[in-house]
């Protein structure tokens, strides 16, 4: 129980990001910048849910199966721990993320954040990422890529890439790609 009063204490006081930006000397020069990954389709899926329904969920003592699933869903960084993972999709509907299928204007957006930038970005962020934003990279119908994005906290997750993603994540970005997504 401490570890929830402990989780929920730091969560609320510390939800602040400290981001510093450094740019990376002649990166375009060593490398060409490179999407993140090479779809032709991209779905989004969003869960609407509350800070307390979050915390209650959290803190719930006898959690069902589906109680885990969703919460390990939420603040795992190593769930899904691959592109495979078996109804990984099925379970985002399980559990009434609603899901948006992002038309070619939106996709040549969001592909332009999701690529290697030239500044290097070091985070200190101070809560719990809550990944209600997950992006599904598909190509001919099959999972290439899935990247889970914490906006409150800018913590994001990036699963069946090779590209380097350490720079992603400015401010700027975020507000962009949030942009996007919510209009």
């Amino acid at each position: 129980m401490k570890k929830y009063y402990l989780l929920l204490i730091l969560t609320i006081i510390s939800c602040n990001n400290s981001t510093k930006v450094i740019p990376k000397e002649n990166i375009a020069q060593k490398k060409e910048l490179k999407k993140f990954y090479e779809s032709d389709k991209i779905d989004h899926y969003y869960l609407d849910i509350s800070e307390d329904a979050f915390f209650s969920l959290m803190k719930k003592e006898n959690k069902t199966q589906d109680d885990k699933s969703l919460a390990q869903l939420l603040v795992a960084s190593n769930y899904p721990n691959s592109i495979s993972q078996p109804n990984f999709e099925s379970d985002l509907k399980k559990f009434h993320f609603a899901k948006h299928e992002l038309n070619k204007e939106k996709k040549k957006e969001i592909e332009n954040i999701f690529s290697q930038q030239d500044s290097l970005r070091y985070e200190y962020a101070g809560c719990l990422p809550k990944y209600r934003d997950i992006f599904i990279f598909k190509k001919n119908d099959s999972i290439i890529g899935i990247a889970k994005v914490c906006f409150g906290c800018g913590v994001s997750q990036f699963l069946g890439t090779k590209v380097d993603t350490d720079g992603f994540g400015l401010q700027t970005e975020l507000e962009k790609l949030e942009k996007i997504i919510r209009n």
